[in-house]
């Protein structure tokens, strides 16, 4: 779903705001994090989804839950995609602001009130029944998640580069930047200290590596524009027309 650009009207009435929790994902957010997927969820599906829905969450922590039984969220979701902070939790005032009121009243039931670090045990482990699914040991550890993306820029960043001749083989991992490929592309790099720069997301505080400050920032479709081309054959213009602006009512 983080592809999907329905709630362009949304995320521009949300931005208008100028709320401060804006600052930290470069002063404007995009379509692709879930503040304007819910509001635009609430204002297009108010009974059949908004008022019945239990939870909502990014995929990573759907899987935990699903692993788990427990609804605790991961740090690196909620801060990247959701504006919670990790010193001040959720803003209640913005969601107050863009008419998402009442995941403050529910105490914030349906999208996190209980935040893990990425690493930290989730529960109790597996439950039975998904022991069963995934033919492994029950109560085995299930550790907070990691979004995909920052999964892999984990991994680049702290990766040992000793003994491959590398420019950055004596020097700090802040001095890195991760470039992790799929559907779309993001680059990412960790500072000692906040950084601020409009346009680019974060920055975002123990979201990947526990004590670091997070930027990002990239294109929202570059392996997936290849994929339709390749597949669909249609001249390249087309392809970003049709995948980059995938919202049915973007120009």
């Amino acid at each position: 779903m983080w592809m999907d650009h329905r709630a362009v009207s949304q995320v521009e009435r949300i931005n208008a705001t100028q709320h401060r929790v804006l600052n930290y994902v470069g002063g404007v957010m995009s379509v692709e994090m879930q503040p304007p997927k819910l509001l635009w969820i609430k204002e297009n599906l108010q009974e059949s989804c908004w008022e019945k829905a239990g939870y909502f969450f990014d995929l990573p922590d759907f899987l935990s839950w699903k692993a788990t039984g427990v609804t605790a969220r991961s740090l690196c979701t909620v801060v990247c995609k959701w504006t919670y902070t990790s010193d001040g939790g959720w803003d209640d005032s913005f969601w107050k602001m863009i008419g998402l009121e009442d995941l403050v009243k529910d105490k914030y039931e349906k999208i996190g009130n209980h935040v893990l670090s990425p690493g930290e045990s989730v529960g109790k482990g597996l439950t039975p029944e998904a022991a069963k699914d995934l033919g492994l040991p029950e109560g085995i550890a299930v550790a907070a998640s990691l979004i995909d993306a920052h999964a892999g820029g984990l991994g680049v960043i702290g990766a040992d580069v000793k003994g491959h001749n590398l420019p950055c083989e004596n020097q700090p991992f802040t001095s890195r930047v991760a470039m992790i490929c799929g559907t779309s592309s993001c680059h990412m790099g960790v500072s000692e200290t906040p950084i601020f720069v409009p346009g680019v997301w974060g920055p975002y505080f123990s979201a990947m590596v526990p004590g670091l400050w997070l930027n990002e920032g990239g294109q929202s479709a570059t392996g997936k524009l290849v994929s339709v081309w390749r597949h669909k054959q249609i001249p390249r213009w087309e392809v970003c027309h049709n995948c980059y602006h995938s919202g049915p009512d973007t120009p």
